[in-house]
């Protein structure tokens, strides 16, 4: 037999309630990566090999800037093309 609509729940995790197991993990796992965290310059500076300073550096980026997006014109309101105009003639006129 199935589940049936309108059955009553009985037992269990309540809604909104995070599965423990899951909260320990992520306890034990932020405190280890803040102890990593501490040795991480030393660790990075015994990389002898460029390519994996490289490849570590580029792995740790989007942890630090965000990452950029494409703008186009067409994303723009009427308004800052207006702005974007005028500035630019603007300069265009005191570089002549």
């Amino acid at each position: 037999m199935g589940f049936e609509k309108g059955h009553i729940k009985y037992g269990g995790r309540q809604r909104g309630v995070k599965n423990t197991t899951s909260r320990e993990l992520k306890s034990v796992l932020g405190d280890f990566i803040a102890e990593q965290l501490e040795s991480l310059p030393s660790t990075f500076n015994s990389i002898s090999n460029p390519e994996k300073r490289l490849e570590l550096l580029l792995k740790m980026l989007p942890f630090v800037l965000p990452k950029a997006q494409e703008i186009t014109l067409e994303m723009l309101p009427e308004s800052k093309l207006d702005f974007l105009v005028e500035t630019l003639t603007n300069e265009e006129k005191r570089e002549n």
